[in-house]
């Protein structure tokens, strides 16, 4: 499974190719999610039991973004914060909008720029300055085709670049 995201650059962090958006304090995003079948038409994610759409989050300390080509973003220094963000801290939803036509969303409230419950300070980014990298991944766990008590589990990373307008 390959998720593509409208206006997005792309970014790879240890051999994986990843989409990137940047989120500016303040804005939430919703992102429209379509499953497709090999065909390209729209998946009926109800068939044969029903999808399960699940994210989860990862906040990174990035020393320095940069941007040498309009669609690609350098990172330097990346180390994983400690302690994370609690998950209540901010809001990070899937669900399906028409799971028998396969389309959901994905949406990134605008409090995982906030300060506080943890989540990082966030500093201006394209300078020297600290950044954050937020990696959230999409889970798709669905029934096997080949063996109906096996689950087929895609995990799908996401890069945000969080930092202030």
């Amino acid at each position: 499974m390959s998720l593509l995201l409208n206006g997005a650059k792309t970014m790879t962090i240890a051999g994986t190719e990843m989409q990137v958006l940047e989120i500016y304090t303040g804005e939430a995003y919703t992102l429209p999610l379509n499953f497709v079948d090999s065909t390209g038409n729209a998946a009926n994610a109800n068939v044969p039991n029903a999808w399960i759409l699940d994210t989860s989050a990862k906040f990174y300390t990035v020393d320095t973004v940069t941007y040498p080509t309009p669609d690609s973003v350098d990172l330097g220094n990346i180390t994983l914060n400690s302690p994370q963000p609690n998950a209540n801290a901010y809001t990070l939803l899937a669900d399906w909008s028409n799971i028998d036509a396969g389309t959901g969303y994905l949406y990134i409230g605008n409090n995982i720029t906030n300060s506080g419950n943890n989540t990082p300070n966030i500093n201006l980014a394209n300078t020297t300055a600290n950044s954050t990298l937020v990696i959230v991944t999409l889970t798709v766990t669905r029934e096997s085709t080949a063996n109906s008590s096996l689950d087929n589990i895609n995990k799908e990373p996401i890069g945000f670049i969080v930092r202030y307008q």
